[in-house]
């Protein structure tokens, strides 16, 4: 036992002394080379704590900087981060998040996840420059089931849609609706129009908040596209019932 002990205390010295050593050695180095020294060794210093990620923000893979707007960070309030590129986020792991990111010029990046389902404890925004023919999900955008009302909840996400819009005043969108429609009790007919109906309930949306109706024309998938064709859980009726966006024109 004593031996063990002695053993351990001369690890520790050592060790203590290789850091000692490093830190002499980083502040021999220009100010412009330590900092490319401290940024390589940091992220195998630590493991993240439980609960952390780490969140970047990049442009067809190259490090950029955006707004960044994390719904469910607070239980209230969204998290809010202006020209964000990266940083480490500790999050409730079992909480829903929606996470939106944009900038002008670039396509609307959002996504909904839950932390302790992803692989990996990391967050990418990957921006995508803007051209027609792109398209994405608003995850964060639903609708009360078995109607065309957006759900209370959705207004925080619809309110960063409008906010990008402004930003990017030459955009033209197609507003497409889905529907959940997973039983398939009804006919096809009945979900494409209930899709369109929630199409043009988006658009009287941004319309009514100031974005000209020349710029949104509404299209309906019905159930044709779900994301879950099997949905067990309410967030997978509930991402099935959603929005999605089609760039047309910037």
């Amino acid at each position: 036992m004593l031996d063990q002990l002695a053993k351990r205390e001369q690890w520790r010295t050592l060790a203590l002394a290789l850091f000692v050593l490093s830190l002499i050695l980083i502040s021999a180095l220009p100010s412009s080379a330590q900092f490319q020294v401290e940024r390589a060794i940091r992220p195998n210093e630590t493991v993240l704590e439980y609960g952390s990620y780490r969140l970047s923000v990049s442009t067809e893979g190259t490090p950029d900087a955006c707004d960044v707007v994390l719904f469910g960070y607070h239980s209230r309030r969204p998290g809010r981060w202006n020209q964000l590129t990266d940083t480490v986020l500790r999050v409730v792991p079992h909480r829903q998040h929606t996470l939106i990111g944009s900038k002008p010029g670039c396509m609307f990046h959002t996504e909904t996840f839950f932390p302790d389902l992803l692989r990996e404890p990391n967050i990418k925004v990957d921006l995508r420059p803007l051209a027609v023919g792109q398209r994405t999900d608003i995850l964060g955008i639903h609708f009360i089931g078995n109607q065309d009302r957006l759900h209370p909840k959705s207004l925080g996400v619809a309110d960063e849609l409008l906010h990008w819009m402004q930003e990017n005043p030459t955009v033209q969108l197609d507003i497409i609706g889905h529907v959940n429609g997973a039983n398939g009790r009804k006919s096809r007919s009945f979900y494409r129009k209930a899709s369109m109906r929630r199409a043009e309930v988006m658009i009287q949306w941004l319309t009514d908040h100031g974005i000209d109706p020349e710029r949104l024309t509404a299209k309906g998938r019905g159930s044709d596209a779900v994301l879950f064709p099997d949905p067990l859980y309410a967030w997978q009726h509930e991402a099935n019932r959603r929005i999605e966006i089609e760039v047309t024109h910037h």
